[in-house]
């Protein structure tokens, strides 16, 4: 996967696991800076930042500006 291929087949993952992410609802929780087993909701602060997430890999020559 050398190229263009390799970083498209990339994006289309992220976006797929973000995709999937905002249609459970939940994130794994953090404590201490580790990851856990414990799923948590989502925030309206990470449902923006996942679907800007989204719009970015749709979009990937599009500058988008920070608000």
């Amino acid at each position: 996967m050398k190229g263009t291929t390799g970083i498209k087949i990339r994006r289309e993952n992220a976006k797929k696991l973000l995709e999937a992410q905002l249609k459970r609802g939940t994130k794994r929780e953090k404590i201490n800076g580790r990851t856990t087993d414990n799923f948590i909701p989502l925030t309206n602060a990470d449902i923006a930042r996942i679907n800007r997430e989204i719009e970015a890999l749709n979009n990937p020559k599009k500058k988008n500006k920070a608000a």
